[in-house]
């Protein structure tokens, strides 16, 4: 009576740890044929900015040079973007050289481009001048924490990056990891927020949140599998369940012999 009931019991646990198939695989479904949204990215109060400039004026472009005297495969290093670049101060402003502050918070790249060049042009240059000018952020910086294989605090290099993005650089979400219910922490209007991301759905894609924006901050809860700590597999699942059922079989016998 005592090995059904702890079988049982065993088995229960069995049923209990196992992840299912339809809580790993991301994205599942179709795609319908709704537009993505392309809403363009507005800078925020302590972005920072990599901010090139190109004119017929070569002391010109050296105040924009992001790291002067240093070769074209160290312009784009994190530690100089991060001392060389523009910073969005508090009140929204950047300190440029020969222009100096200008607001650029809540622009997009396209308006800020066109704002600093009105002003150079009001101010160093003749309305005909050769200018070219480029605004982007310089990285994307992300935290990335809970149920991954490499949490982590990193800088991404691309236009509009995707979530996915930052789970391939921190070796993906673990098999007891939550992707029904992962969170993201964003600062929206100068207030934290809080938003909760099904990534096993294929509509994410539609989502505001799918693409990352600078410091987020990911967070990938754990299934109440992992509490269990039966297995995060099937096979490590069956390999403890055996041990345990060799364990109390074990027991209740030599309880028996001790009887």
């Amino acid at each position: 009576m005592k090995l059904k009931f702890f079988t049982g019991l065993i088995f229960l646990l069995f049923l209990q740890s196992c992840v299912p198939y339809k809580d790993i695989v991301y994205m599942q479904g179709n795609i319908t044929n709704q537009t993505l949204s392309s809403t363009s990215y507005k800078i925020q109060k302590g972005d920072i900015l990599y901010i090139n400039l190109k004119s017929a004026d070569e002391s010109i472009n050296r105040l924009f040079a992001v790291q002067e005297g240093a070769n074209s495969a160290n312009l784009m290093t994190a530690e100089a973007l991060f001392f060389k670049g523009y910073t969005v101060d508090p009140n929204g402003f950047v300190d440029l050289p020969i222009i100096h502050k200008i607001k650029l918070e809540g622009k997009t790249f396209k308006e800020a481009e066109s704002l600093i060049k009105q002003k150079f042009l009001a101010t160093q240059f003749t309305g005909s001048a050769d200018l070219y000018i480029k605004v982007k952020l310089a990285g994307i910086p992300y935290t990335v924490v809970g149920e991954v294989g490499a949490p982590q605090t990193g800088v991404l290099y691309k236009e509009n990056p995707t979530i996915f993005d930052v789970l391939a650089n921190a070796k993906d979400i673990t098999a007891v990891g939550n992707r029904r219910s992962v969170v993201l922490l964003r600062k929206e209007l100068n207030r934290p927020h809080k938003h909760i991301l099904d990534l096993t759905k294929a509509d994410i894609v539609y989502s505001p949140y799918f693409h990352i924006r600078p410091n987020d901050i990911i967070y990938v809860k754990p299934l109440k599998q992992k509490v269990w700590g039966t297995g995060t597999t099937l096979q490590q699942t069956i390999s403890t369940t055996i041990t345990a059922l060799s364990l109390i079989t074990t027991i209740i016998l030599l309880s028996k012999y001790a009887n």
